[in-house]
C-alpha cells in the first residue's frame, strides 16, 4: 500500500514509521527543511514543501497513492489538504487528524475526509482497517483494565486457516471474543474453524500483541509495530 503523510511532526513521524514498519510504501510531506532532513536521516522518504499545494502532493505520489493522511498540527491546513486530495487529486481514501475536538464536526465528506481521528495509533488502525492491509491491528486500549483489543485479518498465508482457536497455541491471556465472517458474527466455540477473510477480535494484555500476531502468522518476519514506540509520546 502506498501512503502519503502530509505533516512530519511528532504524530506524523510516528504514523509514518509505524506504517513503514508494517511493509507499506510511505512518503512524508514536510514544509520545514530541518525537520524534513531529520526525517530523511531516520530512513523515511520525504518531499519538502507545502502540502496545501497540489504540485507538492503530486511530487509525493498523490496521483497513485492508496491513502493520504492530513496530519499537520493545524486543523485548517488538514481540511485544505483533505479537500485538495479528494476533489482535485482524486485520492481514494483521505484520513485527517483532528487537533481540536471543537472542530471535529468540520471533518466530513464535504471537506473530502473519509475518516477523522486524533491519535497516531487510531490513524494506523483506521487506515489498515479500511484497506485490509494490516494483518494485526490494535483497535482499542482499555486502560482501566490494562487490556488491548486487537483485530486480526485471516489471509491465505495465515496458520489459522482451517484450524480452531485451540490449535493456534494462543496464551491463556489471549481471549478470542468474536469472529466476523462476511459481516456476520460467528459463535466462538470449539467447533469454529477460521477461514480466509475472517476478522478475529482478540482481547489481550499490552505485551500480547506480538504473541497473537505470531500465533496467526508464525512465518512473519516481525510483529506489527506499535506507533507509540516511534518518536515522542502523544499528549
Amino acid at each position: 500500500m502506498h501512503v502519503v503523510v502530509a505533516g512530519g511532526g511528532a504524530v506524523g513521524a510516528q504514523l509514518a514509521q509505524a506504517l513503514r514498519a508494517a511493509g507499506n510504501e510511505v512518503v512524508v510531506v514536510e514544509s520545514e527543511a530541518d525537520r524534513a532532513r531529520a526525517l530523511s536521516v531516520q530512513g523515511l522518504k520525504v518531499v519538502t514543501g507545502n502540502a496545501c499545494v497540489a504540485t507538492t502532493l503530486e511530487t509525493a505520489g498523490a496521483l497513485r497513492t492508496d491513502v493520504l493522511v492530513a496530519c499537520t498540527g493545524s486543523d485548517e491546513e488538514n481540511l485544505v489538504i483533505s479537500v485538495l486530495a479528494k476533489r482535485h487529486l482524486e485520492v481514494p481514501r483521505v484520513v485527517a487528524r483532528v487537533n481540536d475536538d471543537a472542530n471535529r464536526w468540520l471533518f466530513d465528506d464535504s471537506w473530502g475526509v473519509d475518516a477523522s481521528v486524533s491519535q497516531a495509533s487510531a490513524l494506523v488502525a483506521v487506515i489498515e482497517e479500511a484497506t485490509g492491509s494490516g494483518r494485526t491491528v490494535r483497535l482499542a486500549e482499555l486502560g482501566a483494565v490494562g487490556l488491548v483489543l486487537l483485530g486480526v485479518n485471516v489471509t491465505v498465508g495465515s496458520a489459522a486457516v482451517g484450524r480452531g482457536q485451540a490449535e493456534l497455541g494462543l496464551s491463556e491471556r489471549d481471549l478470542v471474543v468474536a469472529v466476523i465472517r462476511r459481516g456476520q458474527p460467528l459463535p466462538v466455540d470449539d467447533a469454529l474453524r477460521f477461514g480466509v477473510g475472517d476478522r478475529v477480535l482478540v482481547l489481550t494484555d499490552p505485551a500480547g500483541e506480538a504473541r497473537v500476531h505470531v500465533a496467526f502468522y508464525p512465518d512473519s518476519a516481525a510483529a506489527p509495530a506499535d506507533p507509540r514506540s516511534h518518536g515522542e509520546a502523544l499528549g
